[in-house]
């Protein structure tokens, strides 16, 4: 199973790439939020065990993935360090006993970009940031800069590249 990861802050465009790539390659998409909204609504967010949770949801989503055979996932994942550090080394750990040479992206744009992203009216409806004042807030308090530690990562500013371009780019660099 190919397992491709793309990571970075909320709004930035990594579900629109993830989807793009997955639907050229004919494989699964698995957004960490959903992970995070399940583990908000049954342990709620900041209390003891969440952060466990939430983990073994993603852990057995990959798990199932890859018992059915999947020809691939893309994993869309908001890194914060040092705070995903318990998540990842799961991850780390699954990937690595499951013999999965996982494929690592961030994604960047500029600040008057992602200001226009996670304003965009298809936002709406979601739980997701929606405003500038949230986005912000959002990156003051955590830090979206740090690659994720011990593991190679490409970097993709899309600023001013389409998703279908960006999926492209992540496309070029990961199958062989």
């Amino acid at each position: 199973m190919k397992f491709a990861m793309i990571y970075g802050p909320s709004g930035i465009g990594k579900e629109s790439v993830g989807r793009e790539l997955a639907k050229r390659n004919g494989w699964h998409v698995f957004p960490q939020h959903l992970a995070f909204d399940v583990a908000c609504a049954v342990i709620g967010f900041g209390n003891d065990g969440f952060e466990v949770y939430q983990r073994k949801i993603c852990l057995d989503a990959f798990q199932k993935l890859l018992e059915n055979n999947a020809k691939g996932v893309v994993f869309t994942f908001c890194y914060v360090h040092p705070f995903s550090d318990y998540f990842i080394e799961g991850l780390l750990e699954f990937l690595r006993e499951s013999g999965i040479n996982a494929n690592f992206i961030r994604l960047t744009c500029d600040y008057d970009e992602h200001v226009k992203r996670v304003t965009n009216t298809g936002r709406h409806n979601t739980n997701k940031i929606q405003s500038k004042e949230y986005l912000d807030d959002y990156l003051e308090r955590f830090n979206f800069s740090v690659n994720i530690p011990n593991v190679e990562t490409f970097q993709i500013d899309n600023t001013a590249m389409s998703i279908e371009a960006s999926a492209k780019k992540i496309e070029s660099k990961i199958i062989t």
